[in-house]
């Protein structure tokens, strides 16, 4: 290209000079085939090349599940569904470990939560037989096993932890032991005598157990001749000792004439407790006597026995 002082001869000639240098250095510039854009070939000033247009033209969009829209034409909206137990998709977070929702998502909180209290609960572990209780001692939880039958739930002698316990049995009716005598029996003793059969034996299944003696006699009873006083009197031993005594009702009659009075009925019901601290066999009787009057009937034979009971009682 001429400079400024250079003095022009021949113009044409110039612009050809000028022409092939432009040429030269933006050949990367020119030519190209359809279709193809220009792209940098390096970090070289001026340093283009053509190339295939090959990022493609979106002719459209398929949205498949979890995404939601798409299309093939005008302004395409793409989002994602509500995740549900039965189909995928965005789900929302809680932090609750109350709520029953199926389609939301527990937080690190909630599972924090969710944690401790299930860290706190107290282990299935812990009772291992149908029937066993959880009691708390002085620092956690534990387990009473179950007792065995006829035992109770009760408090140890400390007062710091429930424990089962075989009852004292007390006030239990253990055993029964009875006898009747349906014929006569009658004194005219002025002492006490044996009732013949009136007499049970029982053995005592513990030391600490008592015996309920239960005796019920007619208590017939004839008076003197010419009237007057008539009773007798009943007692109950354990074999030779005596436990408990009692008299008939005592009655008082006037007669005439050498009179015999008989045959006044006072029944008698005597009770008692004792307690014969054995478990050997302990044999108990009943004993009468006349004390005022001609004879006494324990039983007449008419229809009114006498009964003896036993009962032991535990202790």
């Amino acid at each position: 290209m001429p400079t400024a002082t250079d003095l022009v001869t021949d113009l044409p000639a110039d612009f050809e000079v000028f022409g092939q240098a432009v040429a030269t250095s933006m050949a990367d510039l020119l030519g190209g085939t359809s279709g193809q854009i220009l792209a940098k070939n390096s970090n070289t000033d001026m340093d283009f090349v053509w190339i295939a247009n090959d990022q493609g033209d979106i002719t459209g969009i398929t949205a498949t599940a979890p995404l939601t829209g798409g299309g093939s034409s005008g302004a395409v909206t793409v989002g994602i569904q509500d995740a549900l137990t039965t189909q995928k998709g965005a789900v929302q977070l809680s932090d609750s470990t109350s709520t029953t929702s199926s389609i939301l998502a527990a937080t690190p909180t909630a599972v924090k939560s969710a944690y401790d209290l299930a860290n706190g609960a107290i282990a299935k572990t812990t009772v291992t037989t149908a029937g066993d209780i959880i009691y708390r001692n002085a620092t956690v939880p534990v387990r009473l096993g179950i007792g065995t039958a006829g035992q109770v739930l009760t408090v140890n002698t400390g007062a710091t932890a429930p424990e089962w316990k075989t009852p004292s049995g007390g006030g239990k009716i253990l055993q029964v032991v009875n006898t009747t005598v349906a014929a006569a029996r009658s004194t005219t003793s002025g002492t006490l005598v044996d009732i013949t059969g009136a007499s049970a034996t029982i053995t005592p299944s513990a030391v600490t157990s008592t015996i309920l003696v239960l005796a019920t006699i007619a208590g017939a009873y004839s008076s003197t001749t010419g009237g007057g006083t008539a009773y007798g009197g009943i007692s109950t031993l354990r074999g030779s000792t005596v436990i408990h005594s009692s008299r008939t009702g005592k009655y008082v009659s006037s007669g005439s004439g050498g009179t015999l009075i008989g045959d006044i009925y006072s029944g008698v019901a005597m009770n008692t407790y004792d307690s014969p601290a054995t478990t050997s066999a302990t044999t108990y009787k009943l004993q009468f006597q006349m004390v005022a009057g001609t004879t006494m009937y324990a039983s007449d034979g008419s229809g009114y026995p006498i009964s003896l009971t036993l009962m032991e009682i535990g202790a």
